[in-house]
């Protein structure tokens, strides 16, 4: 539970990490699709290093916060949660674009 607000001292320190977790978290998503479209595993593990940089971030803004109880599960599986947010995606789009999904006679489609 949310119980005593950010010190003014930690203020700074709350609102870097949570421009970081921001930031961090579109670098790893970028990265992530980077490497999987160029097949570079460079790009991999620059994606994980970015992604474990999140999971410190959110580590240290929830403890700045001073959140515990169900803020505390919250920011932790909201961090989990996005870790695999770019393999579902990727795989979704990836899914998708194969060519047994492309139907010739669907409604509306081009006709080559």
């Amino acid at each position: 539970m949310l119980i005593e607000p950010v010190a003014l001292s930690d203020f700074f320190l709350s609102f870097f990490t949570a421009a970081s977790i921001i930031l961090l978290a579109t670098l790893y998503a970028a990265l992530f699709a980077w490497g999987k479209a160029s097949g570079r595993r460079s790009l991999g593990i620059a994606a994980w290093l970015c992604y474990l940089a999140l999971l410190v971030c959110v580590a240290i803004f929830s403890y700045v916060n001073h959140f515990s109880g169900y803020w505390l599960a919250l920011s932790l599986l909201m961090a989990l949660g996005y870790g695999w947010m770019p393999r579902f995606i990727w795989r979704l789009c990836a899914a998708t674009h194969q060519p047994d999904h492309h139907h010739p006679h669907q409604p509306g489609g081009h006709h080559e």
